[in-house]
């Protein structure tokens, strides 16, 4: 079966959320473009000037802005703003000061007490801590291994795999430079005390040697790009390019194809393993294995996004020390501890050689969180009446890359979202959501990307460019025209995406306070304008 469950549970949320309105607050979830209600933005942002409808995946009549005053260029869709700030608001910032840790828990004391308001925050909490089947070789048994048993690093697909017709991708090129991976990480808590799981488990993956990037003075400089993938996404899935996983309902509407067609196992894999190929040909090293709970990585919980943070960490340790550590050279070399110490990380010392940490949806948050750890302060927030830790202070980490994130935190999210979290983090022992204090935390990171779809659901518009405002130099937000996920995205965009992603990285690496070929929005109006004229698939322009 292709990602029908993952599906089935994002779908699941918006209900939930309307369903939920934020117990402090009481705003409706999700505005769109009705006249009767609420507005789609804050005050002091640019209202929308149009309408537009978008196929997939919200299959809805979103608003937007027009090119041309005159209205003869197409509306530009948008993700209209789920919260607003409320007007009887006497705080100095509502996204950063309502959904904290402790704001949430404070009110998921009162949520608790109704089961109006405590039920579909519960449920909305159990998706979080649901197994997501394995689709790495559901179609094609070769690559397709025991993630919990003793894997022999030879069966795992590597870049070459994918030279094969109908694949074709240009991911294969990085097959002499790559070198099978295998990490040793402990259970989160969840699986240690609900399920009583106590073993270590192993993230599985591929590190990409590059060549180095220029430095502007005649020399190379070698740096790391770590990369985690979107959720429930799995780095050596099969995608065939011919099956983009959507048909159309009996309504006409563009939804996931839960047939069991034979085709790829998930759609859309071609497009992020083409943002790997991307910064791999310009000289980054380049490391991204399957999370915990997915893929050809160990365990049974893939939602504990703060835990995954700590992952890369780990990984970086282990690719110095050797200790836990597992590699398939390119020559074929299976090389174990001591032997595999100082194998990779271009001769660096994990503290050492300059990271731009980035990723997907689910890895973005991921990547919020290790920056919060890394720059502000490392709390674990699955555990009640933890005691914060000072940050790690790892100097070599240069930047962020948020593709399709949530960078506003949970106060962007719809409403409701909070109780889900605060559920999630009080009775399950996960954290998922990156909260306020993360947002509010992107000041002290050295730098930042932020890159999506104008109609991704994830958060509003709007929040996107408040976060990217809160960021240092180097710094860049770019949109495309086309949602959160991948399946149907155009080809040009996603070159965009990757060409963004590489002058980002070259710029964080190098120190430079511009990002080359990067663009200040002056408002959320000047943001949407800015995206390249190539749509979504399934969507065309309707004026």
């Amino acid at each position: 079966m292709r990602f029908t469950l993952r599906s089935a549970l994002f779908a699941t949320l918006p209900a939930l959320a309307l369903a939920l309105a934020s117990t402090a607050w009481g705003q409706a979830a999700a505005p769109s473009a009705g006249a009767n209600q609420q507005p789609a933005v804050n005050p002091g942002t640019p209202a929308p000037d149009c309408r537009i409808h978008v196929n997939y995946d919200r299959n809805a009549e979103l608003v937007g802005y027009a090119a041309l005053p005159d209205g003869k260029a197409p509306c530009i869709p948008f993700t209209a703003t789920y919260q607003l700030v409320p007007g009887n608001y006497a705080g100095a910032d509502f996204y950063a000061e309502e959904f904290t840790d402790a704001k949430i828990r404070e009110r998921w004391a009162t949520c608790r007490e109704n089961p109006a308001c405590a039920d579909p925050a519960r449920k909305g909490a159990q998706g979080f801590t649901a197994y997501e089947p394995r689709r790495t070789g559901s179609v094609q048994p070769e690559g397709r291994i025991d993630p919990d048993g003793a894997v022999d690093l030879r069966a795992v697909r590597r870049p070459g795999f994918f030279a094969r017709a109908p694949f074709s991708e240009p991911i294969a090129a990085a097959e002499p430079r790559t070198t099978t991976v295998e990490f040793t990480v402990p259970r989160d808590s969840y699986e240690r005390l609900h399920l009583k799981l106590t073993d270590s488990i192993h993230l599985r993956g591929w590190y990409m040697e590059g060549s180095g990037i220029d430095d502007g003075a005649g020399g190379k400089r070698r740096a790391l790009v770590i990369l985690n993938n979107g959720g429930g996404s799995e780095l050596t899935a099969t995608d065939d390019p011919a099956h983009d996983g959507i048909s159309r309902d009996a309504q006409g509407r563009y939804v996931v194809d839960a047939s069991d067609n034979g085709a790829g196992e998930q759609p859309g894999m071609r497009h992020w393993r083409g943002f790997l190929q991307a910064l791999n040909a310009a000289g980054f090293d380049v490391l991204v294995t399957d999370r915990r709970g997915n893929g050809i990585s160990g365990g049974r919980n893939g939602f504990n996004t703060a835990e995954q943070a700590r992952d890369m960490f780990r990984e970086l340790e282990q690719l110095e020390t050797g200790e836990g550590l597992r590699l398939l050279t390119p020559a074929g070399e299976l090389l174990e501890g001591r032997a595999a110490a100082g194998r990779l990380l271009a001769g660096q010392k994990a503290r050492e050689i300059p990271v731009v940490i980035g990723g997907y949806s689910r890895g973005s948050y991921a990547t919020a969180w290790a920056m919060q750890q890394n720059f502000v302060a490392d709390c674990d927030r699955d555990q009640p009446d933890a005691a914060c830790k000072p940050p790690r202070g790892w100097t070599n980490i240069r930047g962020a890359i948020l593709y399709g994130p949530n960078s506003g935190g949970l106060g962007w999210r719809p409403a409701g979202h909070d109780m889900i979290e605060a559920a999630l983090r009080v009775e399950r022992n996960t954290t998922y959501y990156p909260d306020s204090e993360v947002y509010a935390g992107i000041a002290k990171w050295p730098g930042l990307l932020i890159i999506k779809g104008t109609w991704d659901y994830v958060e509003g518009l709007e929040g996107s460019l408040t976060a990217w405002r809160r960021a240092p130099e180097p710094k860049e937000i770019a949109v495309f025209r086309g949602p959160h996920v991948l399946n149907t995205q155009n080809a040009d965009n996603m070159r965009f995406a990757g060409e963004r992603m590489v002058a980002f990285a070259t710029a964080a690496v190098l120190g430079r306070k511009q990002v080359e070929g990067a663009h200040a929005p002056a408002d959320l109006r000047a943001l949407v304008l800015s995206s390249p004229d190539h749509w979504e698939l399934t969507t065309a322009p309707s004026n």
